[in-house]
C-alpha cells in the first residue's frame, strides 16, 4: 500500500512576468528585483513565512508561492502584490489552485515540491493576460465561504489546457485588482463558437461513488465527496435507491461501466458486503476491456488487511486515507488530483522521437524537473560556476541544452565542450589539452586569435590558457556562458588539478578584479563522480564553490506528464503506478517504456511480464550493466552486498556503482538499486547460487 502520509494540500499562487523571455538580460534582471521586492514587502506573504508556512519556488520567469496552511494567504497576497504593482509598468499574471504537492528532497538536502498542486495552479495561470488573477474552480469553491471575497469571484467557464486538460476558471477582480476583461486564450475560444462568457460549467468528470450503506462514518465520507465533487461540476453517481428490481440492477451498473472514476468507500465492516464485491468487481471488470475507470479506494478507520475478491482487486492499488473529518479536505483534493490529471490518449496524432542520448531542447518530451527553474534563474544572474551532477542516463546533457538554448535566447555568447569527445592521446599533457581546448572554443566563436604569436611556451600550459580565455571575454561586452559536459573524464588526466583549479580563480577573480573580465563569463559543469574522490585540494575546486544542481529521477507526477507527451498510453493512475513501481521514474527507460507502449510493440502487462527477458523491451539496456558490474570482482562483490542488505557508503565500488546509475543512497543512509528492475535483474546473475 502506498504512503500518502507525506502529502498535503497547499494553497498556491503561481505569478509570471508577461513577455519575460523577450527582454534583455538587464531588463530581466531588474523585473525579477521588482517582484522579489514587492513579494517580500508583501504583508500576507510575509505573515506565512515568519511561521515557516510558504514555500518560495523561483521558475526563471516569475515564482510560485506555496502556502501551506491558510487558504486565504494566496488571494490576499495576490491582491496585495496587484496593488503594489498598479502604478508600475509591470506586465504580471497570477493563478491561484488548492490542490496536492509532496515533499521532494535532493541529495545535498534541498527541500522541494511536486504535484498537482503546482501543475494545476500554472495551468490557470498560463491562461491569464497581465493583471488577471485566475482562479481554479476548486480554489474559487473554497473562497466562496468568505462573504467578503465571494462578490468579487467571477466564472469564466472553461479553457482546454495542456494535454487537452480542461479547466474550471473564474476570474477575481474588485474595484482596485484584478482585470476585468475576459482572458485573450478564452475570447478566442469564444469567437471559435465556443461556451459564451459566464455559462455554467459542463461536469468534467463521471464519477461513481460506491459504498455500504448504513454505515458510519462510512456515510460521512459519501456525504462529504458528493457534495464537494457536485460542487466542483462533476455528474456524481450514488446507488440511493432501495426497491431492488432488475431495473435497478442495470441501473447500477451502467452508471459504473460508464464512470470515469469510480471511488470505493472500504471499510473493515464495508469489506463484508457482497453488493460492494460485486459494485468493485464491475468496475474492475470495465477497466479490463477497455482503460477506465480509474478504480480509487478510499480506506476507512482501521489499516486492516484486505480479504477476498475484493483484497485482489484492491490491494495493488494506491489507497487513500481517511481517519477522521479533519482529512475531509486532504482527501478530496487528492481524490481530484488522481482523477482529473491527464490520463487519456491524445487527439492529435503523436510524432514519435527515437529513445537514447540527449533530449533536444525544443522536443516535447523534455520534462522539466525541479531543478530546470534553480538553472535558469542562475542562468539570467550571471552567477559564475553552475554544478550539474546526476547519474548516467539521467538527462544532464538534456538539461544543458535547455540552458543553452536559453542563454542564446537571452543574448548571451555560448560554447559547449564535450569532453568524451577528446581521446585519450589528446588528454596525456597538459600542453596539448589545453592548445586543443583554446582551438574548439575559438572556432565555435569564430574568434581569431594568434596562437604564434600569443601562445607562449614562457607562460605554461595554463597561463596561456587564461590568457586566450580573458582576449576572449574581453572581447565584447556580451556574457559568455560555457557548457562543460562529461567532465569526469578529466577526473584522471594527470593535469586535472591545475585545470580546475584554473576554473576555481576566475569565480576569485570575480572578487579580486571587480572591473576584469570574469564577471561576464559563467561556467556549466556537468558530471556524475563523487569530484572529491579525485581532487585532493578542495581549496583548489570549483566543486565546493558553485551552485550545485543534482538531477534527480522522475517522480510520478512526471512521469504522468511524459505519458500524456506520448498519446497516454498509461490509460490511468493505476497503470502509471505499476511502471514507475518498477523503473521508478529512472528517464530513459521510462521513455523506453513509452515508446514500446505508444508504438504497440508492448502492452503493459507484457512490459512488466517481460521486462528481464533477454529479448525484453530493455534488453539492451540490462545487458550493459550486466557488463560494467561484472568486470571487476570487487564490484560484482559490492552488488551481492546490496543485494543482502548490507552495502555500506564510502566504499571505490560504491562510488562506481554511483555515477553509473545503478545504485542509490536512501535518506536513511542504506544503500539500495535505483529501482526494482535493476534489483530483480541483478538478482538473477548475482544472487546466492551464481
Amino acid at each position: 500500500m502506498s504512503d500518502s502520509r507525506s502529502a498535503r494540500i497547499a494553497h498556491v499562487l503561481f505569478l509570471d512576468i508577461v513577455g519575460y523571455s523577450r527582454g534583455t538580460s538587464s531588463e530581466q534582471s531588474k523585473q525579477i528585483e521588482l517582484l522579489n521586492s514587492v513579494v517580500s514587502a508583501c504583508q500576507a506573504f510575509a505573515a506565512a513565512k515568519d511561521v515557516g508556512m510558504v514555500r518560495t519556488l523561483p521558475t526563471g520567469d516569475g515564482m510560485a508561492l506555496v502556502f501551506l496552511s491558510d487558504v486565504l494567504a494566496p488571494v490576499r497576497a495576490a491582491v496585495e502584490i496587484g496593488r503594489a504593482l498598479a502604478g508600475v509598468d509591470f506586465p504580471l499574471r497570477m493563478g491561484i489552485h488548492s490542490g496536492l504537492v509532496l515533499p521532494q528532497m535532493d541529495a545535498v538536502g534541498r527541500d522541494n515540491l511536486v504535484g498537482e498542486g503546482l501543475n494545476t495552479a500554472q495551468r490557470v495561470m498560463d491562461f491569464a493576460d497581465a493583471g488577471h488573477i485566475l482562479l481554479s474552480a476548486q480554489y474559487a469553491a473554497w473562497l466562496q465561504h468568505f462573504e467578503e471575497w465571494a462578490a468579487c469571484i467571477h466564472p469564466l467557464g472553461e479553457g482546454t489546457g495542456k494535454h487537452d486538460q480542461i479547466i474550471s476558471l473564474h476570474s477575481l477582480h474588485g474595484e482596485d485588482f484584478g482585470n476585468t476583461a475576459l482572458p485573450s486564450k478564452l475570447a478566442n475560444k469564444m469567437k471559435q463558437g465556443s461556451s459564451a462568457h459566464g455559462e455554467a460549467v459542463t461536469p468534467r468528470k463521471r464519477i461513481a461513488l460506491l459504498y455500504r450503506p448504513n454505515l458510519l462514518p462510512d456515510g460521512n465520507v459519501l456525504r462529504t465527496l458528493e457534495e464537494r465533487l457536485r460542487t466542483l461540476g462533476h455528474d456524481v453517481f450514488v446507488d440511493n435507491q432501495h426497491k431492488i428490481s432488475p431495473a435497478w440492477a442495470k441501473a447500477v451498473e451502467d452508471p459504473i461501466r460508464r464512470a470515469d472514476a469510480v471511488v470505493a468507500i472500504v471499510s473493515p465492516q464495508a469489506m463484508r458486503s457482497e453488493m460492494l464485491e460485486y459494485e468493485v468487481e464491475t468496475a474492475h471488470d470495465q477497466f479490463i476491456r477497455t482503460g477506465k475507470p480509474v478504480l480509487l479506494p478510499v480506506r476507512v478507520g482501521a489499516d486492516d488487511a484486505l480479504e477476498g475478491t475484493v483484497a485482489s482487486i484492491l490491494d495493488p492499488l494506491h489507497f487513500f486515507a481517511w481517519t477522521g473529518p479533519d482529512d475531509d479536505e486532504r482527501l478530496v483534493a487528492e481524490l481530484l488530483s488522481a482523477i482529473t490529471e491527464p490520463l487519456k490518449a491524445s487527439a492529435v496524432e503523436i510524432k514519435l522521437e527515437p529513445v537514447g542520448g540527449a533530449v533536444p531542447p525544443d522536443s516535447p518530451f523534455y520534462v522539466a524537473r525541479d531543478c530546470d527553474a534553480e538553472f535558469l534563474q542562475a542562468l539570467n544572474a550571471h552567477e559564475s560556476i553552475l554544478l550539474v551532477k546526476g547519474a548516467r542516463q539521467i538527462g544532464k546533457t538534456s538539461l544543458l541544452a535547455q540552458g543553452a538554448r536559453r542563454s542564446r535566447d537571452t543574448g548571451s555568447r555560448v560554447v559547449v565542450t564535450d569532453f568524451q569527445k577528446f581521446n585519450t592521446a589528446q588528454m596525456t599533457s597538459d600542453e596539448t589539452f589545453y592548445r586543443l581546448l583554446a582551438a574548439t572554443l575559438a572556432r565555435q566563436l569564430k574568434f581569431i586569435y594568434d596562437f604564434a604569436g600569443c601562445w607562449d611556451d614562457i607562460f605554461g600550459a595554463n597561463l596561456n590558457m587564461e590568457n586566450f580565455l580573458r582576449d576572449v571575454v574581453d572581447s565584447t561586452e556580451e556574457q559568455l556562458v560555457w557548457y562543460m559536459d562529461e567532465v569526469d573524464k578529466l577526473f584522471t588526466a594527470p593535469f586535472a588539478s591545475d585545470f580546475f583549479g584554473l576554473v576555481r580563480s576566475w569565480h576569485n577573480s570575480r572578487s579580486t578584479e571587480p572591473d576584469g573580465p570574469w564577471r561576464k563569463l559563467t561556467v556549466v559543469i556537468a558530471y556524475a563522480t563523487e569530484a572529491h574522490l579525485f581532487i585532493q585540494d578542495l581549496n583548489q575546486s570549483p566543486f565546493n564553490v558553485g551552485r550545485r544542481l543534482n538531477l534527480e529521477d522522475f517522480n510520478i507526477q512526471q512521469v504522468i506528464d511524459l505519458n500524456g507527451r506520448y498519446g497516454g498510453p498509461l490509460t490511468n493512475y493505476a497503470a502509471t503506478e505499476s511502471l514507475h513501481a518498477l523503473i521508478g521514474g529512472q528517464p530513459f527507460l521510462t521513455r523506453c517504456a513509452l515508446d514500446a507502449l505508444a508504438t504497440n510493440r508492448e502492452t503493459l502487462p507484457s512490459l512488466l511480464k517481460n521486462a528481464m527477458e533477454d529479448e525484453g523491451p530493455f534488453n539492451d539496456h540490462l545487458k550493459r550493466i550486466l557488463i560494467s558490474v561484472s568486470r571487476l570482482p570487487e564490484v560484482g562483490d559490492y552488488v551481492r552486498s546490496v543485494l543482502a542488505g548490507s552495502a555500506q557508503p564510502h566504499q571505490e565500488p560504491y562510488y562506481r556503482l554511483l555515477s553509473a546509475g545503478i545504485v542509490r543512497q536512501r535518506a536513511d543512509g542504506k544503500i539500495v538499486f535505483r529501482c526494482e528492475l535493476y534489483r530483480l535483474y541483478l538478482s538473477r546473475h548475482f544472487g546466492p547460487f551464481q
